[in-house]
Protein backbone atom coordinates (compact mmCIF):
# COMPACT_ATOMS: atom_id res chain seq x y z
CA UNK A 1 0.00 0.00 0.00
CA UNK A 2 1.42 3.68 -0.53
CA UNK A 3 0.70 6.89 0.99
CA UNK A 4 1.47 8.99 -2.29
CA UNK A 5 -0.31 9.49 -5.52
CA UNK A 6 -3.49 12.22 -5.04
CA UNK A 7 -6.40 12.56 -7.36
CA UNK A 8 -5.49 16.09 -7.94
CA UNK A 9 -1.87 16.22 -7.33
CA UNK A 10 -1.46 18.95 -4.93
CA UNK A 11 -1.46 17.40 -1.86
CA UNK A 12 1.22 18.88 0.23
CA UNK A 13 2.51 16.48 3.63
CA UNK A 14 4.12 19.04 5.58
CA UNK A 15 6.18 17.71 8.39
CA UNK A 16 6.94 19.32 11.34
CA UNK A 17 9.91 18.05 13.78
CA UNK A 18 9.82 20.12 17.38
CA UNK A 19 12.50 22.40 17.10
CA UNK A 20 12.42 26.58 16.59
CA UNK A 21 10.28 27.20 13.41
CA UNK A 22 7.80 24.66 14.04
CA UNK A 23 6.07 27.68 16.81
CA UNK A 24 5.38 29.35 13.22
CA UNK A 25 3.72 26.40 11.54
CA UNK A 26 0.15 27.91 10.75
CA UNK A 27 2.31 30.51 8.52
CA UNK A 28 4.18 27.65 6.91
CA UNK A 29 0.66 26.13 6.47
CA UNK A 30 -0.68 29.62 4.94
CA UNK A 31 2.40 30.31 2.56
CA UNK A 32 2.09 26.49 0.92
CA UNK A 33 -1.87 26.89 0.73
CA UNK A 34 -1.23 30.44 -1.20
CA UNK A 35 0.92 28.38 -3.54
CA UNK A 36 -1.93 26.18 -4.33
CA UNK A 37 -1.01 23.31 -2.13
CA UNK A 38 -3.86 21.10 -0.36
CA UNK A 39 -1.69 21.15 2.86
CA UNK A 40 -1.54 17.96 5.44
CA UNK A 41 0.48 17.71 8.38
CA UNK A 42 2.27 15.35 9.75
CA UNK A 43 4.20 15.77 12.66
CA UNK A 44 6.52 14.53 15.19
CA UNK A 45 4.80 13.69 18.80
CA UNK A 46 6.93 16.19 20.80
CA UNK A 47 6.03 18.79 18.05
CA UNK A 48 2.48 18.91 18.55
CA UNK A 49 3.26 21.12 21.94
CA UNK A 50 4.80 23.77 19.63
CA UNK A 51 1.79 24.97 17.42
CA UNK A 52 -2.07 25.01 18.14
CA UNK A 53 -3.36 21.71 17.00
CA UNK A 54 -7.20 22.61 17.22
CA UNK A 55 -5.78 25.49 14.60
CA UNK A 56 -4.30 23.75 12.50
CA UNK A 57 -7.07 21.27 11.99
CA UNK A 58 -9.55 23.56 11.10
CA UNK A 59 -6.84 25.82 8.72
CA UNK A 60 -6.13 22.53 7.08
CA UNK A 61 -9.25 20.53 6.96
CA UNK A 62 -7.52 17.56 8.11
CA UNK A 63 -6.62 15.84 11.40
CA UNK A 64 -2.69 15.41 12.38
CA UNK A 65 -0.70 12.49 11.77
CA UNK A 66 1.57 11.99 14.39
CA UNK A 67 1.78 7.94 14.76
CA UNK A 68 1.96 5.00 12.53
CA UNK A 69 -1.05 4.23 11.36
CA UNK A 70 -2.09 0.38 12.99
CA UNK A 71 -3.56 -2.25 10.70
CA UNK A 72 -6.28 -2.24 9.82
CA UNK A 73 -7.17 1.01 9.96
CA UNK A 74 -7.16 3.46 6.67
CA UNK A 75 -4.45 4.99 4.64
CA UNK A 76 -4.33 9.00 5.10
CA UNK A 77 -6.88 10.97 2.80
CA UNK A 78 -5.62 12.43 1.12
CA UNK A 79 -2.80 10.43 -0.50
CA UNK A 80 0.05 13.08 -1.13
CA UNK A 81 2.14 13.86 -3.63
CA UNK A 82 4.82 16.03 -2.12
CA UNK A 83 6.72 16.08 1.18
CA UNK A 84 8.05 18.98 2.49
CA UNK A 85 9.98 18.37 6.22
CA UNK A 86 10.17 21.76 7.82
CA UNK A 87 11.68 22.42 10.37
CA UNK A 88 13.58 19.10 10.30
CA UNK A 89 15.56 18.40 13.40
CA UNK A 90 18.92 16.68 13.44
CA UNK A 91 17.71 13.67 14.89
CA UNK A 92 15.09 13.02 12.03
CA UNK A 93 17.83 14.00 9.50
CA UNK A 94 19.60 11.47 10.42
CA UNK A 95 16.91 8.71 10.71
CA UNK A 96 15.88 9.71 7.15
CA UNK A 97 19.57 9.26 5.87
CA UNK A 98 19.64 6.04 7.81
CA UNK A 99 16.03 4.42 6.74
CA UNK A 100 15.31 4.30 9.99
CA UNK A 101 11.26 4.13 9.85
CA UNK A 102 10.60 3.83 13.42
CA UNK A 103 7.74 7.04 13.76
CA UNK A 104 5.15 8.37 11.50
CA UNK A 105 7.85 11.24 10.27
CA UNK A 106 10.78 9.05 9.36
CA UNK A 107 8.77 6.36 7.60
CA UNK A 108 6.76 8.64 5.61
CA UNK A 109 9.42 10.09 4.60
CA UNK A 110 11.42 6.87 3.50
CA UNK A 111 8.59 5.61 1.79
CA UNK A 112 8.36 8.69 -0.04
CA UNK A 113 12.30 8.47 -1.17
CA UNK A 114 11.70 4.69 -1.77
CA UNK A 115 8.56 5.82 -4.23
CA UNK A 116 10.52 8.77 -6.12
CA UNK A 117 8.09 11.56 -4.85
CA UNK A 118 9.96 14.53 -4.22
CA UNK A 119 11.09 15.44 -0.58
CA UNK A 120 12.36 18.62 0.50
CA UNK A 121 14.32 19.03 3.86
CA UNK A 122 14.83 22.41 5.78
CA UNK A 123 17.41 21.36 8.30
CA UNK A 124 17.10 23.38 11.73
CA UNK A 125 20.37 22.83 13.46
CA UNK A 126 22.11 24.25 16.47
CA UNK A 127 25.63 25.58 15.40
CA UNK A 128 26.90 22.38 17.51
CA UNK A 129 25.30 20.11 15.02
CA UNK A 130 25.14 21.98 11.61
Amino acid sequence: MTSFGSSSGNVLYLVVCAVPGADRTLERIAVEQAAGWEVCLVATERALTWFDTDSVEQVTGHPIQSRMRVYPEPLFDPLGDEVVVAPASFNTINKIALGLADDMTSGLVCEAIGRGVPVTIEPQLGAAFA
